[in-house]
C-alpha cells in the first residue's frame, strides 16, 4: 500500500497563501498491523477536515495545540477505518474521529479517538457529515450559542464569514432554532444570495461592496444583541459600535489576522463593552463536551426535518490538501472544505 503524506516545509510568510509553497506531498512508509502495542489501532485516513485554525498551527505559534515546524508532517481532524487493533475499545472495521497526521495510514493511541460507527460501511456524504454538522462544525456553532451567546426569541443576531463551514450552521440555527433575526456578513454577492435565499437569513451585508457601518445601522436599528465573530479584526471592531446593552460577543474565529506578519491589529473600542455591560468571550468547541449529545441530537433533528442546509467543497486525493487550506484562506470556498483522501477514479 502506498503512503502519501503531507510534510510543511517552511514557515509561511506573507506571500502565502497566494503563493501556496509551504508543504511537500511526500511517499512514506506504510505501517503494518504487526508493529501495533497495546492500546493502539492501525487506521487507514478517509476524510479530512479542513479548518481556518490551521492557519495559526503552521505559523509557530504555541496555542491550544503544539505547532506544526517545518519538517513536521501536517495534521488535523479526521474520520478513519480500523484495519488492525490492539485496542479494548475499538475494533477492526469501527470508523473513528480524531486529530491524525495528514497521512493515508497511521498507527495511533486509542485515546485519540472517538467511535462514530461500529462496523459496516459509510458513504462520502456520512463521512463528510461527521466533520460538518455533527462534528467540529456544528458543534462550535451550537456551542457557542448554548456556552456564550445564549440568544433569546426575537433577539438579532449577526453572524460574520456566514457562508462558511461554521457560519452556515449559526445562521440556520439561529433563524430556525433559536428564532432570531438574523443578519449574516459574508464577501460577495454571490456569497450573500446564499446566505439569504439558501441559509433564510433576513439578510445579509456584503462587506466587499458594502458600507458596513452604514448598513448595520439600517439592519440593527435596536442593537446587536448577539454576535458570533469568526473574523475579528476590523470588522469586530466595527460591530462593537452597534452593541446594545448586555450584547454578548461570541468569539469563534479571527481569519482577518491569520495571515498578519506584521503589527497585529489592535481593537480600539473594547471601552464599549464596558458602557454596555456587554460580554466577549472565547472558547473551543472541546471545551464543553457536555454539550456534545445535545448539540449533534439537535442538529440531527433539523437535518432529519429538512431544516439544514450544508455546502461541502470537497477536496479530491490527500495530496489537494494543501490545496483546500489555501482556498480556505483566501476566502474562495464554498461551504466545508474536506478532502476525500483516495480521489474518485475517473468513470470510463
Amino acid at each position: 500500500m502506498s503512503n502519501l503524506q503531507v510534510q510543511l516545509i517552511k514557515k509561511p510568510d506573507a506571500k502565502y497563501p497566494k503563493v501556496n509553497d509551504v508543504f511537500q506531498v511526500k511517499t512514506a512508509s506504510t505501517p503494518t498491523a504487526s508493529q501495533l502495542k497495546d492500546g493502539e489501532v492501525f487506521l487507514e485516513n478517509l476524510y479530512f477536515s479542513i479548518d481556518a485554525t490551521m492557519r495559526v498551527w503552521i505559523s509557530g505559534a504555541k496555542t491550544y495545540v503544539d505547532p506544526v515546524l517545518p519538517g513536521n508532517t501536517m495534521f488535523g481532524q479526521a474520520v478513519s477505518r480500523v484495519l488492525a487493533s490492539k485496542s479494548q475499545k475499538f475494533q477492526k472495521g469501527d470508523y473513528v474521529i480524531g486529530v491524525v497526521n495528514w497521512t493515508l495510514y497511521q498507527i495511533i493511541s486509542d485515546a485519540k479517538l472517538h467511535l462514530v460507527k461500529r462496523g459496516g460501511d459509510i458513504d462520502d456524504l456520512t463521512g463528510y457529515s461527521f466533520l460538518g454538522p455533527l462534528g467540529i462544525s456544528g458543534l462550535t456553532a451550537y456551542i457557542g450559542f448554548e456556552a456564550i451567546g445564549k440568544p433569546k426569541e426575537g433577539e438579532t443576531v449577526v453572524i460574520s464569514a456566514a457562508a462558511g463551514a461554521v457560519g452556515e450552521i449559526a445562521v440556520q440555527l439561529a433563524k430556525t432554532y433559536y428564532k432570531c433575526k438574523v443578519i449574516g456578513i459574508a464577501g460577495g454577492p454571490e456569497k450573500c444570495d446564499y446566505v439569504k435565499k439558501q441559509l433564510g437569513a433576513h439578510d445579509c451585508i456584503d462587506y466587499k461592496n458594502e458600507n458596513l457601518s452604514k448598513r448595520l445601522r439600517e439592519l440593527t436599528p435596536n442593537g446587536i444583541h448577539v454576535y458570533f465573530d469568526n473574523v475579528g479584526g476590523e470588522m469586530l471592531d466595527e460591530i462593537l459600535m452597534h452593541i446594545t446593552d448586555h450584547t454578548r460577543i461570541i468569539l469563534c474565529g479571527a481569519i482577518a489576522t491569520y495571515n498578519q506578519t506584521g503589527e497585529p491589529y489592535k481593537v480600539k473600542n473594547y471601552p464599549r463593552l464596558i458602557i454596555k455591560r456587554a460580554v466577549m468571550q472565547g472558547f473551543l468547541y472541546f471545551d464543553h463536551p457536555e454539550l456534545f449529545k445535545p448539540g449533534q441530537a439537535t442538529i440531527t433533528q433539523m437535518l432529519k426535518q429538512g431544516q439544514l442546509k450544508i455546502r461541502y467543497d470537497v477536496q479530491n486525493g490527500l495530496e489537494q490538501a494543501p490545496n483546500g487550506l489555501a482556498k480556505l484562506l483566501l476566502g474562495q470556498n464554498n461551504g466545508k472544505v474536506v478532502v476525500k483522501a483516495k480521489a474518485d477514479q475517473p468513470k470510463l
